[in-house]
């Protein structure tokens, strides 16, 4: 055997040890290569199935999804700071203005995301940090097999009729701050999207209610059912999301329009700070705010488009309530003690 062909011979075994180097022991050389991005958001129903299939197709890349709630989302950030495997996160308002504090994501103004210019100014939270990719609302759930007339005005729900039939969210589920509002607005008369200001009036107003409150939970599927099946004739407040894709399915429910009108839930998009593929995370943001996805969205999640020139799907045309989530983020863990004391208790 020449000399020639041993060195080769050794070339070639310490070049097929160098890849396998690389291979086992730097696996995100090859991962950074790949067209996918990791996604973490609400297991709500349309956005695996409906959504995100089309905007893999469009755009050619995979979108691994996980869905679990803002809080949880939150944690898996932080604790993933010093090597983010997420690249985007869907999570409520007061969420992302944690973790925007904990400079955990990257502000989305100024990154060139051409859509944004068409979305409302409410919908862009603390200069474009972060964007709304639909608004939701929130007033009150009802059976409807059992609720005649719906509900006109929050103030039914103080009723002698819904003795022992209404039934409460935590306040550590976000949609439980629209029935605090709404009974801040009905003790003081302030505009909706000031009511969360008088929150002690509000939660004056709440005692007056709790001959009528059957139970108070953090389990919204379960509490869902209760109410299709009867268990109980208001659900105070999930959001449209729910309540109206199950309507469309069939179930005996909808959601109330008061007279005192609605609530304009967060559902927050933002790009994760140092995320893998961040221009592929851009790009899913570009496409979840242009006209044509976001009416698709309205469609699908019973929301309303925050892009001004999305068409407006029949009966969603509302005037929504924005509420100031910073300050309900800053007084979040102070009502849910109080909530759990005076109310659930």
């Amino acid at each position: 055997m020449s000399l020639t062909s041993v060195l080769t011979r050794r070339q070639a075994l310490l070049g097929g040890a160098a890849c396998a180097v690389a291979t086992i022991g730097f696996p995100n050389i090859i991962r950074a290569q790949t067209k996918e991005i990791f996604v973490g958001g609400p297991a709500s129903p349309g956005l695996q199935d409906v959504l995100f299939p089309i905007i893999e197709k469009k755009h050619g890349f995979k979108i691994l999804f996980e869905g679990s709630n803002s809080l949880i989302n939150l944690e898996k950030i932080r604790s993933n700071a010093a090597r983010q495997t997420m690249t985007v996160t869907m999570m409520d308002d007061p969420v992302l203005i944690l973790a925007m504090r904990d400079k955990l994501i990257t502000p989305l103004g100024g990154l060139g995301i051409s859509n944004m210019a068409d979305v409302i100014p409410e919908a862009k939270p603390q200069d474009a940090t972060w964007v709304n990719w639909c608004q939701p609302f929130s007033t009150v759930a009802y059976n409807t097999d059992l609720v005649s007339g719906g509900v006109p005005s929050y103030a039914d729900c103080w009723d002698k009729r819904y003795a022992d039939r209404i039934i409460l969210i935590s306040m550590r589920i976000t949609q439980a701050i629209a029935p605090l509002c709404a009974a801040a607005h009905l003790a003081t008369g302030v505009p909706l999207e000031k009511s969360i200001y008088e929150a002690d009036a509000g939660f004056e107003k709440m005692l007056e209610m709790k001959p009528n409150i059957l139970q108070v939970t953090r389990a919204t599927p379960q509490a869902q059912q209760l109410l299709e099946i009867g268990e109980c004739d208001l659900f105070m407040s999930p959001d449209s999301r729910s309540v109206l894709f199950r309507k469309s399915q069939g179930a005996p429910v909808d959601q109330a329009r008061p007279k005192e009108g609605a609530f304009a839930m967060p559902a927050g998009l933002a790009l994760v700070k140092d995320g893998p593929n961040p221009e592929l995370g851009m790009k899913f943001i570009e496409e979840m705010l242009s006209p044509e996805t976001q009416e698709l969205i309205a469609k699908t999640f019973y929301s309303k488009p925050t892009n001004r020139k999305a068409k407006v799907p029949e009966g969603l045309d509302l005037d929504l309530a924005v509420l100031d989530w910073e300050y309900f983020s800053d007084n979040r863990e102070k009502w849910i003690e109080r909530w759990e004391r005076e109310i659930a208790a």
